[in-house]
């Protein structure tokens, strides 16, 4: 059994290409190299540093789902001698924190990662800002406009298979990544500087699924005139092994069923019948199905099976609407729609023989932006397929959700794949998946957003300003229509003198108005927080 927090370092016998003499990995210096875990739950989210013959190096940058400062601390005194950050794919865990440590310590190193990790890393930590926005405090360490600016100015984009060299310290390292499949634009890395030569390979598939190939096995060993030369280095980490976690088939073909219909027919493992018989017969008996689920990893392979279902058999789209609930879901569908490129060649074969064929042409979903749209167009009383973030319910519409719909024994929720430890989602699976609970109650918190009146509203943003403007922090652009005046209480403040006595001048009602005050505007600039404890769970 392996540790749930293991990351595996291998080195590797390699042996020269002429005569009989060889070295093993025992012999490299430990000036050549050196791995520090930043992360200590690396099934969680990924984050490493690597010092390889006198650079140093960040191996992804993720984090967890409530993005915590603290975690990072290690990684701090090594922020100034980074010299290249590597990404490996676009989700939460190997991302997450890159907007965060950018905004607030000044790192000029290169950023490297694929073309699609980029694109729709930027997406996805934009809609879990937004997610955590909209329940609890936004981030007040950066903001959407430092996420666009990082991912659109500061990442390198490479393509597969395409070399990226650096030179500092007197040494030169040359970086390439390779398809490691499971997210789009997903890679492994090969690095190699000095002679010492490098694998960083996590989180990789090697299974094809409905859109991509799965991990590239031909550079898995490099090769030196011809012959095939071991690695000095692989890094790489493993799953927990749960030996008490059923295993539900990924590789098992489809089993022949007597639940009549068509939509299980496009099944092409068990893992996938499975999940479509669980969803079919939920619906069948009044119930709805939650799918917790990322922002734009894993969620398209879903989409795709629940689509092609739905295509099949036409009574489940008449009467059983498939919701992606998402913020940023139609932006994320539009990048993954124009990266046909890194796709399998399978898909790629049938678009060029059918052009109008594009396999995320979804006809059967429709995207929806906010719970309340959610709500407004399909009640929560009817049954229906959602999906939405996040995977490990520890925020977003999915946990709202969760808390709205557990009551109902009719509601299934399907949790795919493991939830990182310490998560909501983990303790959901270890009570009723592991120890086969019917039913449990659990106090936790829950998060919501109430108006404040204009008066309080005003002197919390007063404050804010005044709290930035002392510290000599940056004023957000929707506070600086505010900053002179509260530069001017700042002043009066500092010198000790009383405030001058002047009437307020005139208000103009079209642009004078604080966020959140006005017509429409209290929802969304809302600054108190509440908590509702003794919140029950069940699950049938």
């Amino acid at each position: 059994r392996r540790p749930p927090t293991a990351r595996w370092v291998t080195r590797c016998a390699r042996s020269s290409a002429f005569g009989n003499e060889s070295t093993t990995g025992a012999d490299l210096a430990m000036s050549d190299f050196k791995l520090i875990p930043i992360s200590k739950d690396t099934w969680g989210w990924q984050c490493s540093v690597l010092k390889l013959s006198g650079l140093t190096l960040l191996l992804d940058c993720g984090a967890p789902d409530q993005l915590d400062p603290t975690l990072l601390a290690p990684l701090v005194p090594y922020l100034a001698e980074l010299d290249l950050i590597v990404l490996s794919h676009a989700d939460i865990k190997h991302v997450g924190a890159l907007p965060y440590l950018l905004t607030k310590y000044a790192l000029s190193c290169p950023i490297i990662c694929t073309e699609p990790v980029c694109r729709l890393g930027e997406l996805t930590c934009i809609a879990h800002y937004e997610d955590r926005e909209k329940y609890q405090a936004p981030s007040e360490h950066f903001g959407v406009d430092d996420i666009l600016r990082v991912f659109m100015s500061r990442v390198t984009v490479l393509n597969y298979r395409e070399t990226f060299q650096i030179q500092a310290r007197g040494r030169t390292l040359a970086a390439c990544p390779y398809p490691a499949g499971r997210h789009l634009g997903g890679a492994y890395w090969t690095l190699q500087c000095a002679g010492v030569s490098a694998l960083y390979i996590v989180d990789a598939d090697v299974r094809r699924n409905r859109f991509l190939d799965g991990l590239e096995l031909q550079r898995l060993l490099p090769c030196s005139r011809g012959v095939a030369q071991p690695w000095d280095v692989v890094i790489t980490s493993s799953p927990p092994a749960l030996d008490v976690l059923p295993h539900l088939g990924a590789e098992k073909a489809p089993q022949e069923t007597a639940v009549p219909t068509k939509a299980l027919s496009v099944a092409r493992s068990l893992r996938e019948q499975l999940l479509l018989e669980g969803t079919i017969a939920t619906l069948r008996r009044g119930g709805s199905v939650l799918i917790p689920i990322d922002v734009a990893g894993t969620v398209p392979e879903v989409l795709l099976l629940l689509d092609a279902a739905w295509e099949q058999d036409r009574q489940l789209s008449t009467n059983y609407p498939l919701v992606w609930l998402s913020s940023m879901g139609d932006m994320v569908l539009d990048q993954i729609k124009t990266r046909l490129e890194w796709m399998s060649r399978e898909v790629l074969q049938k678009f060029e023989e059918r052009p109008g064929s594009h396999p995320f042409l979804l006809k059967n979903v429709r995207i929806l932006q906010s719970l309340d749209e959610l709500c407004s167009a399909h009640p929560l009383t009817r049954p229906k397929v959602i999906l939405s973030t996040s995977q490990s319910l520890e925020g977003g519409d999915a946990r709202e959700l969760f808390m709205r719909m557990c009551t109902d024994q009719r509601t299934m929720l399907f949790l795919l794949g493991l939830p990182a430890s310490g998560t909501f989602a983990r303790q959901l699976l270890d009570d009723f998946v592991i120890r086969n609970a019917m039913r449990k109650e659990y106090r936790v918190q829950q998060y919501f957003k109430e108006p404040l009146p204009e008066e309080q509203l005003r002197a919390y943003y007063e404050s804010k300003i005044l709290e930035l403007t002392e510290s000599g922090q940056r004023v957000p652009p929707e506070l600086a229509q505010f900053k002179s005046e509260i530069e001017e209480l700042a002043r009066v403040k500092l010198e000790g003198e009383a405030p001058p006595d002047a009437s307020p001048p005139p208000v103009d009602e079209s642009d004078a108005q604080l966020p959140g005050i006005g017509d429409g505007g209290a929802e969304g600039a809302s600054a108190a927080e509440g908590a509702r404890d003794a919140a029950t769970a069940s699950a049938a």
